[in-house]
Formats: structure tokens, C-alpha cells, sequence
């Protein structure tokens, strides 16, 4: 059984391997703010073989570059989630408009089990969404909400996509049986080609909102679905199919597009290309 180390223990403990440190003092305050495993994610790939116990670090490589790296992808996830709440509101938006004027009374078929199709993933029922969907609104506090409760109401989608969680709102959308609807809120961004594509894309969008909503690490870290190489990815760069280089290019393009500038990809591609070692961390993860 593993014993709690103190942060001179531990900062010790990578000097043994090699670790250079500028400022222990400086090293000890930031450990103890930050956490010795949440760093562990960053320094990783400077080690030599980790994943076979050998954690010695590569020469020269020292506490304070990975206190940079770290840093950075700290910023990283503020500019994410920025563009991901522009993309997230453009996208509630569209989709409870064109599902509202879809037929008489659209603005109520969310509440409707028809309007779902019944495949789910493995472990999930079909009226599993559904439930889901009635309890984030029966906890909700938001006005627009009790307005509707007090009078005893259904809650009109327009309302509704403004408390339901953006997890929640991609799986509606993923299941929705009206493909009119899908391909209207499809073709309203010209980077979603198909059905499918934007279904994929949306997946991995809301899994990059989770990471950034935990301050998870981004950089050196492989995407759960990879994203295909298409031709307009090819504006920021080469990166592997399993990179989160794929999923921020498909973001600033989004962002871009709502926003009708590129400042949102410019100061993205700004931040990220400043250091070698941590664009290359995002475009050819090994985690």
C-alpha cells in the first residue's frame, strides 16, 4: 500500500529521476495548489517509458517547462470554453426554432416519446432521454421555467433548451425522428455536411465542453471519437485522427463562422503555436 507523500518527499522523488528544478520553493507552493497527479498528466511524455515503470525524465527536461505546458493548456480551455458557449447557444437556438415551426404546436414534440427514435446505447432504454428530459426540468429554478409550472403548463422548447444540459440537447437532436428538422439545423452551418457527420461532431464537442468544465487536461490527450481528416481541417495544420487539434479546428471554424471573423480561431492558433512542444502536444497526443 502506497503512503501519502509530503511535497519535499515528492519533489525529491522526481529529482531521482531527473527532474530539474529551478526553484524548489517555487515548486513546493505550486504542488500544493495544483496536485502531484493532476501534473502527472503533463510531464508523461517527457518520460522515457511510464507505462513500463521506467519514469526517468528525458535530459533537460525541467519542472518549470511543465509548469509551461500546464499553463497553457489552462488558457487553452478558457479560449474552448468561450467558443464552445458561442457554438453551444447558436446551436440550442437553431434547433428549438426549426423543431417549434416543424407542425402545429412543434414547440410541445420534445415532450413526446414518438418524437425519439428507440436507438439507444448499450445499457440505456429508449424513454431513458425522456425521463432525463423531465427531470433537469423539474429541478430547474430558471423564471421562464416556473412561469410555466405555476400555470400548471408544458414547458415550450424555446424555454426548455435554455435549462436542459447541452449533453442532454445533442442526445435529443442525435434521436430526433423529423430528419427535416436535423437537416435544417445541419445545412445552417455550411461545415456540417451530413447527418451523420454532424451527430459525430457534436459528440466530441460535448465531450470536449465535459473536459473544459472539469478542467481536465486537453493537450497530449487522444479524442474518444477520431474525428476523419477533411479537406477543411486542413487550414490549421496536419494532426492525427485521434488529436484534439481535430475537434478545436472543427470549433473555430464553427466559431468563425457564426461570428462571420477569424478572431476566434487567430487567437486560438496564436496561443497554441507560441511553443513548439505544446502544439505538438495537441496535434500527435500519446495519451
Amino acid at each position: 500500500m502506497k503512503t501519502a507523500k509530503t511535497i519535499a518527499e515528492l519533489i525529491e522523488l522526481l529529482e531521482s529521476r531527473s527532474l530539474i528544478f529551478a526553484d524548489e520553493r517555487k515548486a513546493e507552493n505550486f504542488l500544493l495548489q495544483n496536485n502531484y497527479y493532476r501534473l502527472s498528466g503533463y510531464w508523461r511524455r517527457y518520460q522515457t517509458c511510464p507505462d513500463k515503470g521506467d519514469n526517468g525524465f528525458a535530459d533537460g527536461t525541467s519542472f518549470e517547462k511543465v509548469v509551461g505546458i500546464y499553463r497553457l493548456d489552462a488558457s487553452l480551455r478558457n479560449y474552448l470554453q468561450n467558443g464552445l458557449g458561442v457554438f453551444e447557444i447558436c446551436f440550442r437556438s437553431k434547433f428549438a426554432y426549426y423543431m417549434a415551426h416543424s407542425e402545429a404546436n412543434g414547440q410541445f414534440l420534445y415532450l413526446h416519446q414518438s418524437s425519439y427514435g428507440n436507438k439507444v446505447s448499450k445499457n440505456e432504454k429508449p424513454d431513458d432521454l425522456l425521463t432525463s428530459i423531465k427531470k433537469e426540468l423539474n429541478r430547474s429554478k430558471e423564471k421562464c421555467v416556473i412561469h410555466y409550472k405555476r400555470k400548471n403548463e408544458d414547458i415550450p422548447i424555446w424555454a426548455a433548451v435554455e435549462v436542459l444540459s447541452f449533453g442532454t440537447v445533442s442526445k435529443m437532436y442525435s434521436r430526433w425522428t423529423n430528419k427535416e428538422v436535423i437537416k435544417k439545423v445541419s445545412q445552417s452551418f455550411s461545415l456540417f455536411k451530413s447527418y451523420e457527420s454532424t451527430i459525430h461532431i457534436i459528440r466530441s464537442l460535448v465531450n470536449l465542453r465535459n473536459l473544459c468544465a472539469h478542467q481536465a487536461r486537453i493537450w497530449n490527450r487522444e479524442l474518444i471519437f477520431q474525428v476523419a481528416s477533411k479537406t477543411y481541417l486542413q487550414k490549421f495544420g496536419v494532426s492525427k485522427e485521434r488529436s484534439q487539434w481535430r475537434i478545436i479546428s472543427i470549433l473555430m471554424l464553427l466559431v468563425d463562422g457564426i461570428n462571420q471573423n477569424n478572431e476566434y480561431s487567430r487567437d486560438i492558433l496564436k496561443l497554441c503555436r507560441q511553443e513548439e512542444e505544446f502544439y505538438a502536444g495537441l496535434t500527435s497526443p500519446t495519451l
